[in-house]
């Protein structure tokens, strides 16, 4: 179980860095026009731009974010089942459960891959 335990630490650390990363990125985003000084704030041109920005990385951290879910879901299940007399029973659950999720990640990337060539449309528009 000490394996378990190890995972979980390491996943709650992973979810720290990529949640403080991601709003540190947004907060930079929304504060720059306000602290330009050139009036940028009033410019509708900057404030679409910013809006555009900030769905991308939105985005992006949505996927980083499924991604990370699955792979430490994985890990976790793993670890957990390492030493347990019912892991071959529950092994079709689990791979049940692994290819599920696979096919969550690629449905967030293919949203977010659509979404990003809509907002691009719209910026070349």
């Amino acid at each position: 179980m000490n394996v378990f335990f190890t995972q979980a630490q390491e996943a709650a650390k992973q979810w720290s860095e990529l949640s403080t990363a991601f709003f540190q990125e947004q907060a930079k985003l929304f504060q720059s026009p306000l602290t330009g000084g050139t009036g940028a704030a009033t410019d509708p041109n900057v404030a679409m731009a910013g809006l555009v920005k900030a769905t991308e990385q939105a985005d992006e951290f949505m996927v980083k974010a499924v991604k990370l879910l699955d792979a430490q879901s994985a890990q976790l299940m793993d670890a957990a089942l390492q030493d347990n007399a019912a892991k071959e029973s529950l092994a079709p659950v689990v791979a049940g459960y692994k290819s599920a999720s696979q096919a969550v990640v690629a449905a967030v990337e293919q949203l977010a891959q659509a979404r990003k060539a809509l907002l691009d449309k719209t910026r070349a528009g």
